[in-house]
């Protein structure tokens, strides 16, 4: 099943960057213990400002796909859909789009599928579709020919 394909594909990049992530986080955290501990204890408040910012940044970036991977957990990719929902795969005329978390482009099997949220621009417009019925978007036509 494409869904299930597409849903693994979608958590096996979320785990890949929260892995990331983390990496980076434990290298901030060893670089500055390492430079406190080559500085000593009368250098006290000084050097550490660039990597506080990056941590503070890559921690977000954690909690976002944390967040992201939270929001997948909860897609149902088994339903059935005569009309596009939240864990629809609408195939159109004009692309391929899985409702799911936003994480753009994924190539799976040759083939090209955009994961959207339902609140991106796509996803709103194609929420409640049946299969012929079509969208615009950026002025390009996308007729749904068929929703998994």
């Amino acid at each position: 099943m494409i869904k299930e394909q597409l849903y693994r594909k979608c958590l096996d990049i979320l785990n890949e960057r929260i892995e990331r992530y983390r990496t980076e986080i434990n290298i901030i955290k060893e670089s500055v213990e390492n430079e406190d501990k080559s500085k000593g204890d009368d250098d006290e408040g000084s050097g550490n400002s660039g990597y506080g910012s990056n941590f503070t940044k890559t921690l977000e970036y954690l909690d976002e796909a944390n967040a992201l991977k939270t929001k997948l957990k909860q897609v149902d990719i088994f339903q059935t859909n005569e009309t596009v929902k939240q864990g629809s795969l609408v195939e159109c005329s004009n692309g391929n789009f899985f409702l799911s978390i936003p994480l753009g482009k994924i190539t799976l099997n040759d083939k090209t599928y955009f994961a959207i949220s339902k609140e991106a621009p796509v996803g709103q417009l194609l929420m409640g579709k049946k299969v012929g019925e079509s969208i615009t978007f950026n002025n390009n036509v996308f007729k749904v020919v068929t929703i998994h």
